[in-house]
């Protein structure tokens, strides 16, 4: 192959394909070069220049008719790995200009150990996509709480050599890292022997933390809010990504802190959107999206077009095979007539076109199911589930006409908070979905209330306790997939509700359920585990809008209620969350309730 490209470049043979009349984008020089051609021979890239080449009978020619030729957008910090297959996603997102993806894999590897993680390596392997993943080094991230580690240390280095495995997933529970960790710093310690990249997910973290996990390995965050952030994280050493999608979009505030220093060096700064709902998708687009935002809060043209191509395949150290359009590198390029809308006409994976005008040229395979009986025994409870499960577990305090509960807040789809309060309840259940806060803060103020209950295994029964803020009282809705642990969820104002939600939920393989007065209202079936459908984007995409539609004209105030509820029991996340082990408070930790 080799022996060809230096052929073409030579002109002793003629390319496979010739593509004349590009605006080239060439990211490593920061130029914009006029009348280009670039010649494409087994799949890569033979020559470039504005010279001529010439063409053989078996040449095709393709005129970019003076439009931008810029390689494939690359997204450093994807997750294909929840609610739409990988081959799905791919299928939507190449159209729109993005050739490759780093995934995480936190989330298959939660919902199925080692089993997601083979799984997502098989599905992604020769595809008209560039598929590179991560490992997740904490499964879940706080074991002791959580549930045994779904990957521990001897199946974790089963998947250190594997030539698409890159990088550690994103560290949410850093905090063991700086409590020297045991088997987390044994896992970090492997990756780095091994050559991966860290991945961090330092939100929240001071500046000496910070420093501290630099000097641990970790080698990137993703989870600036302000322009400081990226300052600091930048003036540490980390691979710098700065996120606008469907969980934040922060570029209006991030973008500053280049806006504001036109000196400030970026190679080492990354755009992201972290992850893009399926509507968001169909609505807004993937990466192009990114950087089209990128450039409207005035980060120059090239900048943002090497935030997206050659730094990313720098830091993830594929530079040699992706991220540019030079020599040697496979040909993974867009066509687009306007640079700062980069959608694309035309779009090439490793030479081939593989969309055009928004239309997929490429067949892709199908993904795989996953049974119920496949699953990990801790996310299946005792079926058929009954209404008396989700009865509150009353404290000591709490008598039998009532008594004060710790609630879970919603401050937004995102934050909660701790409430105390004081709740009439008989035989178990609620008289009135409804309490009065007596500490927290709403102290003083009555509350609507909801039961929000998690299976657990490890106490052997569904934990509940009352949820406010929600704001759509619905009789009950249930889940399998729920960040990052994938155990069942179910909230609901009905007992009765939420058991026929869960039951069903099982009976689909898997999903979301949502009931109102013993009726199925919508379901949703995630085939693969309980976590990923293998429909199309577009398919999941209109399912999410219905739900998510439903639960706002209930009242739910949230832009996205499902994933609202979806990160109730996240970990990583200030304040409040719903564990297996019981109500965890970030700040205090177990607070022994349920």
């Amino acid at each position: 192959m080799r022996r060809r490209l230096k052929q073409v470049a030579l002109g002793e043979v003629s390319p496979d394909v010739l593509i004349v009349d590009a605006r080239l984008l060439n990211v490593y020089s920061g130029e914009i070069i006029d009348g280009c051609q670039v010649a494409v021979a087994e799949g890569c890239i033979a020559w470039v220049g504005r010279g001529k080449r010439l063409s053989g009978p078996g040449t095709r020619i393709i005129d970019a008719g003076g439009a931008y030729l810029s390689p494939g957008f690359i997204d450093v910090h994807g997750h294909a790995d929840f609610l739409v297959s990988p081959v799905e996603l791919a299928k939507a997102i190449v159209p729109l200009g993005t050739t490759a993806m780093l995934s995480d894999t936190h989330d298959i590897g939660g919902a199925l150990g080692r089993l997601g993680l083979e799984i997502m390596i098989r599905s992604t392997e020769d595809l008209p996509f560039h598929y590179f993943l991560t490992v997740p080094a904490h499964c879940p991230p706080l074991p002791e709480i959580e549930g045994r580690d779904l990957l521990p240390l001897s199946e974790f280095r089963d998947f250190l050599g594997h030539p698409r495995v890159l990088a550690v997933s994103e560290l949410t529970a850093w905090t063991r890292l700086l409590a020297e960790d045991v088997e987390l710093t044994e896992k970090i310690d492997a990756a780095r022997e091994a050559g991966l990249r860290l991945e961090g997910h330092t939100a929240g973290c001071s500046f000496d933390k910070l420093a501290a996990l630099a000097g641990l390995g970790i080698t990137s965050c993703h989870e600036s809010v302000s322009a400081e952030d990226v300052l600091h994280r930048l003036r540490l050493g980390f691979a710098t990504v700065l996120r606008h999608g469907s969980i934040r979009a922060d570029l209006d505030v991030l973008s500053t802190a280049i806006t504001a220093n036109p000196d400030l060096d970026t190679a080492r700064v990354m755009l992201t959107p972290d992850w893009m709902s399926p509507q968001d998708v169909v609505a807004h687009g993937y990466m192009e999206s990114v950087v089209e935002k990128a450039i409207a809060c005035g980060i120059p043209p090239i900048r943002a077009y090497q935030m997206a191509t050659i730094n990313p395949a720098t830091y993830l150290r594929i530079d040699h095979r992706l991220g540019g359009i030079g020599p040697g590198r496979e040909a993974d390029l867009i066509i687009c007539e306007d640079l700062e809308h980069p959608r694309p006409r035309l779009v090439m994976v490793g030479g081939k076109v593989v969309a055009e005008d928004g239309l997929i040229k490429e067949r892709f395979p199908s993904f795989p199911k996953v049974k119920v009986l496949d699953w990990p025994s801790h996310r299946v409870p005792p079926l058929p589930v009954t209404p008396a499960a989700f009865a509150l577990r009353k404290p000591e305090t709490v008598v039998d006409d009532g008594g004060e509960f710790t609630a879970v807040h919603m401050v937004n789809k995102t934050v909660t908070r701790p409430l105390q309060v004081a709740v009439a309840v008989t035989d178990g259940f609620m008289d009135e979905n409804r309490g009065r806060c007596i500490a927290g803060v709403l102290e003083g103020e009555q509350v609507e209330l909801m039961y929000l209950s998690l299976w657990s295994q490890l106490r052997h029964r569904w934990l509940t306790v009352p949820l406010s803020g929600w704001g759509a009282p619905v009789g009950g809705l249930a889940a399998t997939v729920v960040h990052e642990t994938h155990a069942p969820l179910v909230l609901g104002s009905s007992p009765q509700d939420m058991a026929l939600a869960v039951n069903r939920m099982f009976e689909i393989g898997g999903g979301i359920v949502l009931v109102e007065e013993g009726k199925v209202q919508l379901e949703m079936i995630l085939e693969c585990g309980g976590l990923l459908s293998t429909e199309p984007l577009e398919h999941v995409a209109a399912e999410m809008t219905a739900i998510n539609r439903y639960l706002q004209e209930r009242g739910c105030p949230w832009d996205d209620p499902f994933f609202g509820m979806n990160f109730l029991t996240f970990t990583g996340l200030p304040f409040i969350r719903l564990t297996p082990s019981g109500l965890l408070d970030s700040k205090t930790g177990l607070l022994g309730y349920p």
